[in-house]
C-alpha cells in the first residue's frame, strides 16, 4: 500500500501522478547517451468523474468505472536537440480508490489507441488547454531528470 512518509495515506491527486509518472516518464540519461530521449509529466488538472458524463462519451462502459477524468501534457528532451518546445496532451480516465491506494486507467484502449488530443503545441497553449479541465494540481515545466535544469516544479492539492 503507497503511504507518505509519516503513515499518511495519498490522495487521490497523489495517487493519479503516480500512476502517470510511472506509465510515460523515462529517463534515458541523454547527457551520457546521444541517442537518448526523457519523457516527463509536464501539467496534469484532474476532474472528478460524474455518472452525468456517461451519457455524452463514445467509450463502452465496462465494469470498472472511472473516479477521475485526467488532462495529462508530456514533454521531452532528447540528447540532440535539447527539451522540446512543442508538448503533446491528452485525456485519460482512472479509477482511484483511496481505501486500497490505487489509481488504473479505465478505457486504456480508447485512451491511448488515438494520437494525443493536443499535438505539438506550444507550452503556452497547452497551459491554457489544461486549465479547460481545471486547475492544474501539477506542474514540471523543466525536466526533472536534468542536474542542470533548474526550472520550477509545484504539485497542488
Amino acid at each position: 500500500m503507497a503511504e507518505r512518509p509519516g503513515g499518511k495515506k495519498l490522495t487521490a491527486n497523489d495517487l493519479v501522478l503516480h500512476k502517470l509518472k510511472e506509465t510515460f516518464e523515462r529517463n534515458e540519461n541523454v547527457t551520457v547517451d546521444c541517442n537518448g530521449t526523457n519523457i516527463w509529466v509536464m501539467l496534469v488538472a484532474a476532474k472528478p468523474f460524474s455518472d452525468l458524463l456517461v451519457e455524452n462519451l463514445s467509450y463502452p462502459l465496462t465494469d470498472q468505472k472511472p473516479t477521475h477524468r485526467v488532462r495529462v501534457v508530456l514533454r521531452t528532451t532528447d540528447a540532440q536537440a535539447g527539451t522540446n518546445p512543442y508538448v503533446d496532451g491528452s485525456d485519460f480516465f482512472l479509477a482511484v480508490d483511496k481505501q486500497q491506494q490505487t489509481a488504473d486507467f479505465v478505457w486504456e484502449d480508447e485512451s491511448f489507441g488515438d494520437a494525443p488530443l493536443f499535438h505539438g503545441g506550444d507550452v503556452a497553449s497547452a497551459v491554457r488547454w489544461v486549465k479547460e479541465l481545471g486547475e492544474p494540481f501539477h506542474c514540471q515545466y523543466s525536466d526533472p531528470f536534468l542536474p542542470t535544469e533548474t526550472g520550477e516544479s509545484t504539485d497542488q492539492e
